[in-house]
């Protein structure tokens, strides 16, 4: 979890005005002595005109501006998983599921899952994930594999490491990763959360595929649905 340093909420959220009181200018939270500023002239002469609209323009990103940012792609052959996935996937077979998350209001989901095609239990699978509006981090059900054998289920006693970090990467994108993996290497899973209640996923299960592979996988799936 990171900690973002708290800041003074007296000036936060306030229009900028200017208001004089006994000769002296209040200028959003500053003040300035007149005396000290003759080249002023009158205070006609001070333009306190807000710009059309009367919304001053900021540098950073709306909220709407960054929902906007990513979008749940049509299919996987639109987000590209066959290129992003590349060599991690155990065989050229590709499932497909995409439709609305039982349970939860407006989330959407498309997952596109690679394997050899075999639906005996334990065959390797690489899953690559694309959710909007549910974290599939927090809810378990969300993120399900094609083949019931493959479904992921913590009911059972499972010791797994989990660790939550950002990168530069990561930062560019303006997400978070979340790594969850079986301590036995059966099943590793990387969760990258980016704006917007957008989420993509990469899911490798029955086969040892290193972190830094995961990572590769969920940014490059981000770009690729990047708008």
């Amino acid at each position: 979890m990171r900690l973002i340093p708290s800041k003074p909420l007296s000036c936060l959220g306030t229009a900028v005005v200017a208001v004089v009181v006994g000769g002296v200018v209040l200028v959003g939270c500053d003040v300035v002595d007149l005396d000290e500023v003759g080249d002023f002239g009158s205070l006609e002469d001070i333009d306190m005109e807000l710009p059309e609209g009367g919304v001053i323009a900021s540098g950073d990103p709306s909220p709407e501006e960054e929902a906007s940012a990513y979008g749940l792609p049509e299919s996987c052959a639109a987000a590209g998983a066959a290129e992003v996935v590349g060599d991690l996937a155990p065989g050229p077979v590709l499932a497909e599921e995409s439709g609305a998350v039982e349970g939860i209001d407006d989330a959407e989901q498309l997952t596109c899952s690679f394997s050899d095609g075999s639906t005996e239990p334990g065959t390797p699978v690489f899953t690559l994930v694309f959710t909007s509006n549910a974290d599939p981090s927090a809810n378990p059900d969300v993120v399900r594999v094609p083949g019931a054998e493959a479904e992921m289920n913590w009911e059972v006693d499972v010791d797994v490491d989990v660790d939550t970090y950002h990168n530069d990467e990561t930062d560019a994108l303006g997400g978070d990763l979340e790594y969850v993996g079986t301590v036995d290497g059966s099943s590793r899973q990387l969760f990258l959360s980016l704006p917007g209640d957008f989420y993509v996923a990469a899911i490798a299960f029955g086969e040892d595929v290193a972190r830094e592979d995961l990572e590769r996988v969920v940014m490059t799936a981000a770009e690729q649905v990047r708008g």
